[in-house]
């Protein structure tokens, strides 16, 4: 019994340990790669046109370009998966996710994806589409903010700020515009709705930089009184919603 619970403990370990490999170091397991601008892309299929390619890329750069933070001569690695499946094996707490950015190492993986049509979906029924390009600048924001802010203080950045500014920059959420207005009008929490959230959290982070003007040292170092800006965003939004 010992010896067969020994035995398993080591196949727990050494599964955990090539899987943390694959994490950290898996552009091995891509047969593809493009290296352009700011970005190293790697992927599977032969079917992806790299100038296709360069054009997602070009919009992801142009987006990135609206942040202080972005700098000529940066690299972001980022890996097409294939579909959801595979992006599941490298997404496990984030599968239903449009892709994920792991700290530290700070690779980006993405969901099922169309390069021609610069689009990607989650694995969801609802909310579960975005521009590909979209998508890549706002993984990429999220990097540059744990290059600024370090790994720590990065990590206690609310979630408001930290996906707020990263959609803002995106300039997209994939919440309906419409109707996300309606619910921030109405006062709808829709908690369950990561995607509401997100949408609320690029609104309240475009008031505070296209309203009251705050630079982004404040934007993430400050702290707002929330109340106030929900009052301020239905007044600006609500006049013109039929509620």
């Amino acid at each position: 019994m010992k010896k067969t619970k020994k035995i398993l403990n080591w196949l727990i370990g050494g599964i955990s340990f090539y899987y943390f490999l694959a994490i950290v170091f898996p552009s091995f397991l891509f047969a593809n790669k493009l290296e352009y601008k700011s970005f190293s892309v790697h992927y599977h299929s032969n079917d992806i046109n790299t100038e296709e390619l360069k054009l997602v890329l070009d919009k992801s750069e142009s987006l990135l370009y609206n942040t202080e933070l972005f700098k000529k001569g940066i690299s972001q690695d980022i890996f097409i998966c294939n579909g959801y499946s595979e992006f599941t094996f490298f997404a496990l707490m984030s599968r239903k996710a449009f892709a994920v950015n792991y700290p530290i190492f700070q690779n980006i993986f993405i969901s099922k994806s169309s390069v021609l049509q610069n689009y990607i979906l989650r694995n969801g029924k609802e909310n579960n589409k975005r521009t590909l390009s979209g998508v890549i600048a706002h993984e990429t924001v999220h990097s540059l903010l744990e290059n600024k802010l370090g790994l720590l203080k990065y990590k206690l950045l609310p979630s408001w700020k930290n996906e707020g500014y990263c959609d803002f920059i995106a300039n997209e959420s994939s919440f309906n515009e419409q109707k996300g207005l309606t619910n921030i009008c109405n006062d709808e929490v829709n908690s369950e709705s990561a995607s509401f959230k997100y949408f609320k959290y690029r609104k309240i982070t475009q008031y505070l930089f296209e309203e009251r003007k705050i630079t982004l040292e404040k934007f993430l170092n400050d702290d707002f009184e929330m109340e106030e800006i929900n009052k301020n965003l239905k007044k600006k939004y609500c006049t013109q919603q039929s509620i």
